[in-house]
């Protein structure tokens, strides 16, 4: 039980610190204390949505700081929280309270205006059990404050301070506001306040957009500021001392230029190459220490976590220049872990941003289902598929059940396909033919979706067919399939292979208890550029079923970009590739893509599918030929083929619809 929470281990960030975690490989490498490790990962990541450590080369032998971001700005949760280091009396730094800090963590009347809801609490000492060890807090301006403006509030928090604490806590000198003001600095993005036992500062961070003029004016080595080309930077100051005789530059990785760590598309990189590669001093941090840390990444879209559904981020976050009378004396590195997204777990909802609600298209998507007889699709030579079809589509639009005009049309569906779902087992395309893991996987994710328990046939059945190092095949065993289509099952090779579409339709639920493993190997793949779809022409298809985060930056780009093979492209009519690849692109720029990338989609979405019609054909499968391994290769392709070798555009539309509603843009 925690201490701090009063909750079971299911309810902390230990559900995700786990021996082998990506928690773990984060933050042990900086060998933090027993104490330290159960206080961070005894709190919640509702509670504390960001925790950290910081390793300093001046410490570097020595346990690492941390960091915790508390949401609550109620006392008694503070001391709850708090508890184990605060002393026996609830008193820290030399007599301190927590009820004499509350005008910094609480709100003073209009101050709601000032400060986003959220404080750091930074202990830049290890902490002991019940030692009432002295910590900072910071907490961010909703806008960057001027220094009029800092004078102002500044005087405003102090008063409200208890008087020993404004002894303790005296406002900056005047000598200290006219050097700061005029530093080339944008205003004042975080406020601060730091104990000692007996005297404490305010603490300053500032945003700077003009850093070489600010690092000339601070008389900068030139060869560090060089360095520091492209990395956005932050000035952070005390009270104490003069900016001329002691300041810090915190660096942050180049794509901060243009991101933040919640909103990049994609996995935040985690590389050398976003960062400043510093000259030879005795004072910076090792440089293949320092190397090692720049590659520490947690990366979790979607994980589970009560009711709700996570989206973790992690690695390091910023480096930390200390310099005091001209020279460089310390260099320190801060990893971290944030929750960068969170969601209920609710089936029962429909989601998408007001542009994308708008959309024609959207509409025109519910229309052809809302009036579709059966979500059925395609039509092969053992008919439509009645199995793999429908269940794909009630899996994908789950999240819209609820919609006002999809209620009705998606019960009717779910009471057509009520044998299957009250008594799962393996299915194929449809039933007439034998099963398979893809259709497979579909019925399990629609149960998932629907809350409604599974058997052990199809578990074991989908456990047979995964392998942990090389993806999963679509046909474990060869012989059904292969009596089904006359075929010797030497003649298999292909079918039976691990399909990397097939891959990622596992890794897109995160409940299935592969899918974890799933995505890690997805995602290697990506890095090698051995990525291949195998039943679907373009892999944009597929991998838009992964939930947004999922894959790289550079990833999405390269699906975004990719063209139909010569062989595939020769064989489909004109217009019908076209539209394929619009719709193919689209779909991973409405899931994967920048909000830029997302409206240019949606753009492109309504100038395509101009009525329900539209969706009819505009979806196509492959069907390579049973022993061909990469359908890359295969030069031989027939167009609206019922068999082996054809090329299959969906006759209904259903599942393109499907597909639409269920990337839609999400509010986030």
């Amino acid at each position: 039980m925690s201490a701090q929470s009063g909750i079971g281990m299911r309810g902390s960030w230990s559900t995700f610190w786990r021996d082998g975690s990506e928690l773990a490989n984060l933050f042990d490498t900086l060998a933090p204390s027993d104490l330290q490790r159960s206080f961070l990962a005894g709190l919640s990541p509702v509670e504390a949505p960001a925790i950290g450590l910081e390793v300093s080369r001046r410490g570097i032998r020595r346990k690492p700081q941390m960091a915790v971001l508390l949401l609550s700005r109620r006392l008694l949760r503070w001391r709850a929280l708090l508890a184990p280091l605060l002393q026996a009396d609830g008193s820290f730094a030399g007599g301190l309270q927590l009820t004499d800090l509350s005008p910094f963590f609480q709100s003073l009347h209009g101050e709601d205006v000032w400060f986003d809801q959220a404080t750091w609490v930074e202990y830049t000492q290890p902490p002991r059990r019940g030692a009432g060890q002295p910590f900072l807090l910071f907490r961010r301006t909703m806008q960057p404050w001027s220094v009029a403006q800092m004078k102002l509030r500044l005087k405003r928090i102090h008063v409200a301070f208890p008087e020993t604490l404004r002894q303790r806590l005296p406002l900056p000198s005047v000598d200290w506001w006219d050097a700061v003001d005029a530093l080339p600095i944008d205003g004042l993005d975080q406020l601060g306040v730091d104990f000692s036992v007996d005297s404490g500062c305010w603490r300053f961070l500032f945003g700077v957009s003009k850093p070489k003029s600010l690092c000339s004016a601070l008389r900068f080595p030139d060869d560090v500021t060089h360095a520091l080309q492209g990395c956005p930077i932050a000035l952070a100051l005390d009270s104490r001392h003069r900016p001329v005789d002691r300041y810090a530059i915190e660096v942050f990785p180049r794509y901060r230029q243009e991101h933040t760590v919640t909103a990049y598309p994609g996995e935040v990189p985690a590389e050398p190459g976003q960062w400043p590669r510093w000259p030879e001093n005795p004072a910076y941090l090792p440089p293949k220490r320092l190397a090692a840390l720049m590659r520490k990444s947690v990366h979790a879209p979607a994980v589970e976590f009560g009711v709700q559904t996570l989206s973790l981020r992690g690695g390091l976050s910023h480096q930390k220049l200390v310099v005091e009378a001209g020279e460089l004396v310390d260099h320190k590195a801060y990893l971290g872990v944030m929750v960068a997204a969170s969601r209920a777990k609710s089936h029962a909802s429909y989601g998408g941003s007001t542009s994308s609600k708008n959309s024609p298209a959207v509409h025109h998507a519910l229309d052809l289902l809302v009036e579709a007889d059966r979500w059925t699709g395609f039509a092969l030579n053992p008919g439509s598929s009645d199995l793999w079809v429908p269940l794909a589509c009630l899996t994908l639009l789950a999240p819209w059940r609820q919609h006002p005009r999809l209620r009705g049309a998606y019960a009717r569906q779910c009471k057509s396909m009520k044998a299957i779902l009250d008594a799962p087992a393996p299915v194929g395309y449809c039933q007439a033919t034998p099963a398979d893991s893809d259709s497979s996987l579909w019925l399990k994710r629609c149960l998932v979706a629907l809350g409604l328990p599974s058997s052990s046939s199809l578990d074991a059945y989908l456990e047979e067919a995964w392998r942990p190092q090389v993806g999963i095949r679509t046909y474990a065993t060869p012989q059904a399939i292969a009596a089904y289509i006359q075929r010797p099952t030497s003649a298999l090779n292909g079918w039976c292979s691990p399909h990397d579409c097939v891959l990622a339709n596992l890794a897109a639920t995160h409940e299935l208890p592969d899918a974890t493993q799933a995505l890690a190997l997805l995602r290697g793949r990506l890095e090698l550029n051995q990525f291949k779809s195998y039943w679907w022409p373009l892999d944009g298809l597929m991998l838009s079923l992964l939930p947004r985060g999922a894959l790289p930056r550079f990833a999405v780009e390269r699906v975004i970009a990719q063209q139909l093979s010569p062989a595939v492209r020769a064989q489909m009519p004109p217009d019908r590739a076209e539209g394929l690849l619009i719709f193919s692109r689209s779909l991973m720029q409405l899931v994967h893509g920048t909000s830029e990338e997302q409206q240019i989609a949606l753009a492109k979405i309504d100038h395509l599918l101009i009525s329900p019609k539209s969706f009819s054909e505009l979806l196509v499968m492959q069907l390579p030929d049973p022993d061909c391994c990469d359908p890359r290769g295969q030069e031989r392709w027939i167009w609206s083929g019922g068999m082996e070798g054809a090329l299959a555009p969906e006759n209904q539309g259903c599942l393109a619809a499907a597909l639409l509603l269920a990337a839609q843009v999400r509010s986030r």
